[in-house]
């Protein structure tokens, strides 16, 4: 696990008392780990996935796979199909998931000032568990 650490410093261009600062431990910490006197806590360990998103866990862990994840989906917004996006947030850091269209029925109305759907690219509903959905217009669908 050291020399992944050590790569990670390496490709990030980090020193290792910025990434102790960066993970939340103490500088000495990182050094006994680089020294191999060490191995990283549980806590360390959490600290550098959270510092450090885009890390594989897999690869961190247990030295497998690329050391940066791939992304899940290219965009965050609806795809070609009208299918929507949910961001799931916190300890599925990255995590994004397809959910199925809206149903017809289940749009309220639209306001009676309506833009033309040329005009509107995207509307998105924010909700207070930080998730949102992405809806895109095709053809008056709004």
């Amino acid at each position: 696990m050291k020399d992944r650490i050590q790569r990670i410093m390496a490709k990030e261009g980090i020193q290792p008392t910025r990434f102790a600062e960066k993970v939340g431990v103490q500088r000495s910490s990182i050094s006994h780990i680089l020294s191999g006197r060490n191995k990283p806590s549980f806590d360390m360990i959490q600290g550098i996935l959270k510092s450090f998103p885009k890390i594989s866990a897999d690869w961190l862990l247990l030295g497998k796979g690329e050391m940066y994840r791939t992304p899940v989906q290219g965009s965050l917004f609806a795809d070609s199909a009208n299918k929507v996006v949910e961001n799931i947030p916190s300890d599925n850091i990255g995590v994004e998931t397809l959910l199925p269209p809206v149903k017809t029925e289940e749009k309220s109305k639209a306001p009676e000032n309506r833009v033309n759907d040329s005009e509107v690219e995207q509307v998105v509903v924010f909700f207070k568990n930080k998730t949102f959905i992405a809806y895109k217009p095709n053809n008056n669908n709004l």
